[in-house]
């Protein structure tokens, strides 16, 4: 007689793509190996409805071995997922040998709980003597910005930073578990919604002491709270995720606003690195340019912008690239190279700022077509870019650099004469030329 052990606190149908996908990297991760895969043990359309009998009883049989004894439970785990929408391929593993439970019960990134087995918290927990139940669900405010600035290795750790905030701001009984890509839930038992409002603002008080690489913690959360035995855990879940959508649809333009201040303060501590603070010459000349261009007022506002902001992406680069006083190396020259392409995302994210995003990617193109990133040539490129470019070089020419000395104002306008028709517009270089001499 087979010997019977209870299952042990997840139901092992798996039926979701995301896990089976970290399932599989689980496996890679901890050299699991694929000799061990028994395919004759797939479970067919025909054997599925037994097996399924048994999932429901709430228990698993072990096997037994060639002696006819019961192979230890401790030693032995089933997992079962999708080979296709309809089939299961069942694998049998020696969990000591290959990877833990937790492997497959965490997230692996954060540590925290995974969403499946969350649920089947959800479900052991929600009983009459847990009321009121509480819910928190959270969405994090700007991971896509980290990941196309900064990159996928800094949003995790921006995410890993976010479960830390959740861990500090919760209690030990509380369930935490990453819901989805940068959602995240709290299931808090024998908690009414008044003490889940003081978890939230914990949350929130913990986000802003954070202190990160790349940008501000915050998050938007939204509250659900079953009351009633007769009430649905699943109302108390739509309720809370209602919550949350509603509170990052009004708070949205803050945290937007919130974020550029952030970003434009990184911005102006490496501008400083390099040019004198408050340069109001250089707008000054960007301004006037534009007026002799006729370029309408819409047009010069947005090209002030630009000269403030055009070269924003740095704020991704090392301080010791930019400071360099030695010649680069082609894997630096590269990385430089992105920052208009770094520049465009940021300015692209913002309202306020994304009639800029394609001047500021244009940035760096020449009249002649040789520049990057797009080798536009000629027209192609917008004026804004055109007008911009001829004005910030000559400034950065007359200013001291880490890896090079200043020119005077006669030289750095010859060169600018000498790459008209090359690097830059001819008839913006003649315009400009003729506004200096005028100062002179």
């Amino acid at each position: 007689m087979k010997r019977k052990a209870l299952k042990r606190g997840f139901n092992p149908i798996i039926n979701q793509k995301n896990y089976r996908n970290e399932l599989f990297n689980s496996f890679n991760h901890n050299n699991f190996n694929s000799d061990s895969i028994h395919p004759e043990d797939q479970i067919t359309e025909e054997n599925q409805k037994g097996f399924n009998n048994k999932i429901e009883k709430n228990e698993i049989s072990l096997k037994e071995n060639e002696d006819n004894g019961i192979q230890p439970m401790d030693n032995q785990v089933k997992f079962y997922f999708y080979k296709d929408e309809e089939v299961f391929q069942d694998f049998t593993i020696k969990s000591q040998k290959y990877f833990s439970n937790n492997i497959v019960l965490r997230d692996p990134l954060t540590g925290l709980l995974n969403r499946v087995l969350f649920e089947e918290e959800t479900k052991r927990l929600d009983t009459e003597r847990q009321l009121p139940i509480s819910i928190i669900m959270g969405d994090v405010n700007g991971l896509k910005l980290v990941n196309d600035i900064y990159g996928h290795d800094y949003g995790d750790r921006f995410l890993v930073d976010v479960a830390a905030i959740l861990r500090d701001s919760c209690r030990k009984e509380d369930i935490i578990a990453r819901w989805g890509g940068d959602e995240f839930i709290i299931l808090l038992p024998k908690t009414p919604q008044e003490t889940a409002q003081a978890v939230v603002n914990r949350i929130s008080e913990n986000c802003q002491k954070r202190k990160t690489e790349t940008i501000p913690i915050t998050i938007s959360l939204g509250i659900g709270t079953k009351n009633l035995p007769s009430d649905q855990i699943k109302e108390a879940l739509k309720q809370a995720e209602n919550d949350m959508y509603h509170k990052k649809t009004i708070e949205n333009q803050l945290i937007r606003d919130r974020l550029f201040t952030s970003l434009k303060l990184k911005y102006w501590e490496v501008k400083k690195l390099f040019q004198k603070e408050g340069n109001t010459e250089n707008l000054l000349y960007h301004h006037q340019l534009g007026e002799r261009l006729l370029l309408d007022q819409q047009a010069i506002n947005e090209l002030l912008l630009l000269a403030a902001l055009h070269d924003v992406g740095k704020i991704t680069i090392p301080l010791h690239l930019l400071l360099k006083k030695e010649p680069l190396t082609l894997s630096e020259k590269l990385t430089l190279k992105r920052i208009p392409e770094i520049s465009h995302r940021i300015l692209q994210y913002f309202p306020n700022t994304f009639s800029i995003a394609d001047a500021a990617l244009s940035y760096c193109e020449w009249w002649d077509g040789s520049g990057y990133p797009r080798g536009l040539a000629k027209e192609n490129i917008p004026m804004i870019s055109r007008i911009s470019s001829v004005v910030n070089s000559y400034d950065l020419m007359i200013q001291p650099r880490p890896y090079k000395n200043p020119l005077a104002p006669k030289e750095a306008l010859t060169e600018i004469n000498n790459q008209s028709g090359k690097q830059f517009d001819p008839e913006v270089v003649k315009s400009f030329l003729k506004m200096m001499k005028e100062k002179a």
